[in-house]
């Protein structure tokens, strides 16, 4: 998922924005608060859930699948000409890296990679005037046309769906070995396809209604009314998750059955 600063698009799941720097910093960065606050949390999030596992490896395929979710964000924003200050797998990051900038270097090193330990997915954080002082650098994400931004927001979805349907037909024509191996981030990329298409706001489906909006009308919704939905759809998530997982399982197994 992504978020501009400028209309408060925390993401959750895959997203709030956790990381109060301001990514100018190069190099290497570790928090130690961080990493020992996640496992904690994770520890609880795991015990007799049916949502999360004990299983590390599940926790490898899942980064794996937010990666593409969030590459698909940053190539397309990329492709639109918008600065984008940060990539983020998970939440809590505990460790970032931001490559040294360097006379006539590709704008791919203004971007600060971030990995966290809490796994409930990722952001991209693209530059707005709302989060940016210089004000002679273009490339706002608020500046760019609504259908721009529809897309920006639905390429997570569509890079999963991509991954997905790519493993799909492949992995039939696989030994049994790469079948194991590849099949499980086939699942969790339709997930994440799945769960962040509803058209529930801050999640990549809420940011596409928002921008259809405004392709429709002519007009952006307010800062305050997508602050509000934002509270509201975290209050929505958080149920979905936690209160009635059922609902998500349910769910799940509609959308799997229809092809495994």
């Amino acid at each position: 998922m992504e978020e501009d600063r400028n209309y408060d698009n925390s993401r959750v799941p895959a997203s709030s924005y956790m990381n109060g720097g301001n990514g100018t910093e190069e190099g290497f960065s570790f928090n130690m608060l961080n990493l020992v606050l996640g496992v904690a949390v994770c520890m609880w999030m795991t015990s007799g859930s049916s949502l999360f596992t004990d299983d590390w490896t599940f926790y490898l395929y899942l980064c794996v699948a937010v990666v593409i979710h969030e590459l698909g964000h940053v190539v397309m924003g990329k492709s639109f000409g918008c600065h984008i200050k940060e990539m983020q797998v998970f939440f809590l990051p505990f460790i970032s890296y931001k490559p040294k900038r360097v006379a006539g270097g590709s704008s791919w090193r203004d971007i600060k990679w971030s990995l966290g330990t809490l796994p409930l997915g990722g952001v991209t954080v693209f530059k707005s005037r709302g989060s940016y002082a210089d004000g002679d650098v273009d490339g706002y994400i608020e500046d760019k046309p609504a259908w721009q931004r529809l897309l920006i927001s639905a390429a997570g979805v569509l890079f999963n769906l991509a991954t997905f349907l790519i493993l799909y037909y492949v992995l039939p024509l696989l030994s049994y070995e790469w079948f194991s191996l590849l099949r499980p981030l086939a699942v969790l990329s339709l997930l994440l396809a799945v769960l962040n298409i509803l058209p529930v706001y801050p999640l990549d489906g809420g940011s596409i209604v928002f921008a259809l909006y405004e392709i429709v009308t002519g007009k952006k919704p307010s800062p305050a009314f997508t602050k509000v939905s934002g509270w509201i759809g975290f209050a929505f998530i958080v149920l979905f998750f936690w209160v009635f997982p059922e609902w998500l399982d349910g769910l799940l197994d509609r959308v799997f059955r229809l092809f495994f």
